[in-house]
């Protein structure tokens, strides 16, 4: 099935970038998300950052993405500098494995 056959299923408000705009002053924003600008780039077959200009053209602007937070409960260890999200095998430990490209190695 091509992308074609996908465009059936969209709102109205992502046919063109006017709709979208209109839309947008209709529910009195000024701001759009990036899933509504992946969605309405996808819908008009443009790139993302050509729509994005479009939409600021009309006086609307991108939302910051917020940075999602990591909350340390009370079973967590203090020292998890070696384990854990976003953690990586390959820090820590004295150097050597690091300049000898041992690192992250198993065994």
């Amino acid at each position: 099935m091509g992308r074609g056959a996908l465009m059936a299923d969209v709102d109205p408000e992502y046919l063109s970038v006017e709709a979208f705009v209109e839309f947008c002053m209709d529910d009195e924003r000024e701001t759009f998300t990036h899933v509504e600008l992946g969605d309405l780039a996808y819908a008009t077959r443009t790139s993302r950052c050509v729509v994005r200009q479009s939409l600021e053209g009309y006086g609307l602007t991108l939302e910051q993405r917020r940075p999602e937070k990591r909350v340390r409960g009370f079973g967590t260890s203090s020292h998890d500098r070696y384990f854990g999200p976003g953690s990586s095998k390959s820090h820590g430990g004295s150097g050597h494995e690091q300049i000898c490209g041992w690192a992250g190695q198993k065994g």
